[in-house]
C-alpha cells in the first residue's frame, strides 16, 4: 500500500475510534460524580494529572522509536529495527522502575501538596497511590511495542486498541463503582485495563513482525546513544505537552482545591476529546513523512503539508464553532445548572487547542526529517510561559486563570512554531492560511445565522444532536459549492462519503 492509501486507512479508523468512544465519557462522567461526589471527583483527576505526566517518563523515546522502525522498515533494514526496538524495550523498563520508586517515595510528599482537603481516607490514599504506581509501569512497558505498530504505519490496530482500552476502563469503573467499592473502585478498574492494554500491544506487535525477538542481549550502547540523543529533543515536546494539559489541575489543587480541578478535567477532558477528531488527520504523517525523508521526495513532503492543513481545516473548525454555539446548553443539560464554569472553559480550550493543533503537521514533518530545533524552542518557550502565567492567573482569578494561562502559553507557542517552521523550509505560507480563511467564514456566518434562528437554551438532547449534524451538513455542502475541494480532494471524498446525486452533475474544482 503506498503512503498515501496508508494515511487514508489510518484517518478512517482514527475516525471510527472516535465514534465509537465519543459516548463513553458523557455516560460515565456523571455516573462517577454521583458515585464518589464532586470532591472525589477533583482527587482523580489529580490521579490522571499524575498518569498524564507518564510522558515525561518517556524521554522522547515513543517518537524516536516509532520515527527510525518507520525508516528500517522501509530500507528493509531488519536487523537495526530489530536492535532498536529492544534497546527501547530495555529503556523503558528501566525507566519505569525508576517512576514507580520515585511515586512511592515521595507518596507523604504529594498526599501533602496536592490532597489537602480530600475526602478519602489517609490510609485508603496511600493504599491507592501504591497501586497507581503499577498502572504507569504497565503504560510505559506498551510504548515500545506501540512503536511497532505506529512506525509500521497500522494505525488502524492502534485505534481499535485504544478504544478496546477506553471500553474496558469504562466497564470496570461502572462495575467497581456499581459494587460499592467507591474510590477505589476507579484504581482497580485503570489497573485492570492497563494490564489487558499490554497484552494486546504486545499480541500486535508479534502478529506484525512474527519474528520479532525480545533479546535485550543484542542491544549495542551506540544504540542507545543514538536513541538518547534524538529523543532528547523530541522530549522538550512531550513536556510541553504535559504541562499545559496538566500543569493547571496541579495548581487549581494546591492554590484553590480539589472541586474545581475536577471542573478543569472535565472541561479539558471534552476538548481534547473534540479536538482529537481533527487530530485523526495527523497521527499518521510522522511515520509517512519518515517514509517520504527516507526516499528524498521533497515535493510530496510539501504537498503532504498542504493538504493536511486544508484538511485540519475543514475538520477543526467546524468543530470549534459548534462548541461555541453549544457549550453552554451542553454543559447545563449533562451535569447541571452549577457547572456554567465547566462551559466557559469549554469553549476557550476548544479554540485555543484547535489553533494549537495548527502547528502539528509542521512539528511532525520536521521530526520525518529530522529536524527538532524549531519544535524544541517552541516547546520551552510554551512550557516557560504556562507555569508563569497559569500561577499568576489562577492565584488571581481561581478556576477561570487556569484557563487563561494556559490559552495564552499555548497561543503563543504556536505562533512562534509556525513562523519558525516556514522561515526553516522555505514553504510558502500561504500553504497555511489559505485553506483556514474560506471555512472560518463559512462557519462564522452559519453559527451567527444558528445563533439567530434556533432557540440554542430551549435545546434537549435531541435538538442539540439535530443542530450539530444540520450545521455539519451545510457546512460540508457550502464548502463544495465554494469549490474548496480540487479534484484529488473529491476523489478522497467520493470513496469515503456518499455524495448526493444532485450534486454528482455540479463541478466542485476550482
Amino acid at each position: 500500500m503506498g503512503v498515501g492509501g496508508k494515511i487514508v486507512r489510518n484517518v478512517v479508523f482514527g475516525a471510527l475510534r472516535v465514534l465509537v468512544v465519543a459516548p463513553i465519557p458523557l455516560l460515565v462522567t456523571p455516573f462517577v460524580i454521583g458515585r464518589v461526589g464532586a470532591k472525589g471527583y477533583g482527587t482523580w483527576a489529580v490521579f490522571l494529572a499524575i498518569n498524564g505526566l507518564t510522558s515525561l517518563a518517556d524521554l522522547g523515546f515513543l517518537g524516536t522509536l516509532t520515527k527510525h522502525i518507520s525508516e528500517h522498515f522501509t530500507n528493509k533494514d531488519h536487523g537495526q529495527l530489530e536492535r532498536v526496538f529492544n534497546a527501547g524495550l530495555l529503556m523503558y523498563f528501566a525507566v519505569a522502575i525508576v517512576c514507580a520508586a520515585a511515586l512511592n517515595i515521595s507518596g507523604r510528599l504529594v498526599i501533602s501538596v496536592f490532597f489537602q482537603n480530600t475526602s478519602l481516607p489517609l490510609p485508603d490514599l496511600r493504599h491507592a497511590i501504591q497501586l497507581f504506581t503499577l498502572v504507569i509501569v504497565l503504560n510505559l512497558l506498551a510504548f515500545p511495542f506501540s512503536s511497532i505498530i505506529a512506525g509500521l504505519q497500522r494505525l488502524d490496530l492502534t485505534n481499535s486498541l485504544s478504544a478496546a482500552n477506553t471500553i474496558i476502563t469504562a466497564l470496570g469503573t461502572v462495575l467497581f463503582l456499581a459494587a460499592g467499592l467507591g474510590f477505589m473502585g476507579l484504581i482497580y478498574s485503570v489497573v485492570l485495563a492497563s494490564s489487558i492494554n499490554l497484552l494486546l500491544y504486545i499480541w500486535a506487535a508479534r502478529y506484525l513482525l512474527p519474528q520479532l525477538r525480545i533479546s535485550p542481549g543484542r542491544v549495542r550502547m551506540e544504540d542507545i546513544k543514538a536513541l538518547f540523543s534524538f529523543s532528547l529533543k523530541i522530549y522538550v515536546t512531550q513536556v510541553a505537552v504535559a504541562a499545559h494539559g496538566q500543569t493547571e489541575k496541579f495548581l487549581l489543587a494546591h492554590f484553590v482545591g480539589l472541586t474545581p480541578v475536577g471542573w478543569y478535567d472535565i472541561a479539558n477532558e471534552l476538548s481534547g476529546k473534540l479536538r482529537n477528531i481533527p487530530a485523526l488527520l495527523l497521527s499518521p504523517l510522522l511515520p509517512a513523512a519518515a517514509e517520504l525523508d527516507a526516499r528524498g521526495d521533497e515535493t510530496r513532503m510539501a504537498e503532504l503539508y498542504r493538504r493536511s492543513h486544508k484538511y485540519l481545516a475543514f475538520l477543526g473548525i467546524p468543530v470549534v464553532a459548534v462548541t461555541a454555539l453549544l457549550a453552554r446548553r451542553f454543559v447545563q443539560v449533562w451535569l447541571g445548572p452549577g457547572f456554567s464554569g465547566v462551559a466557559m472553559a469549554l469553549v476557550f480550550l476548544t479554540g485555543v487547542q484547535f489553533i494549537n493543533l495548527t502547528s502539528g503537521p509542521g512539528l511532525l514533518i520536521l521530526l520525518g526529517k529530522g529536524l527538532l530545533e524549531p519544535g524544541v524552542r517552541s516547546a520551552t518557550l510554551g512550557v516557560i510561559v504556562n507555569l508563569i502565567s497559569s500561577t499568576i492567573f489562577i492565584v488571581l482569578f481561581g478556576f477561570a486563570g487556569a484557563v487563561y494561562g494556559t490559552s495564552l502559553a499555548l497561543f503563543i507557542a504556536t505562533a512562534y512554531f509556525i513562523l519558525a517552521f516556514h522561515r526553516v523550509t522555505h514553504y510558502p505560507i500561504s500553504a497555511l492560511l489559505t485553506p483556514y480563511a474560506k471555512s472560518f467564514a463559512w462557519a462564522a456566518c452559519l453559527a451567527l445565522l444558528a445563533e439567530v434562528v434556533v432557540p440554542i437554551r430551549q435545546l434537549t438532547w435531541t435538538g442539540m444532536t439535530i443542530t450539530a449534524a444540520a450545521f455539519a451538513t451545510i457546512y460540508g455542502m457550502g464548502l463544495l459549492l465554494l469549490r474548496y475541494f480540487d479534484a484529488f480532494d473529491l476523489q478522497v471524498l467520493t470513496r469515503f462519503l456518499p455524495i448526493p446525486k444532485a450534486f454528482k452533475g455540479i463541478s466542485f474544482v476550482a
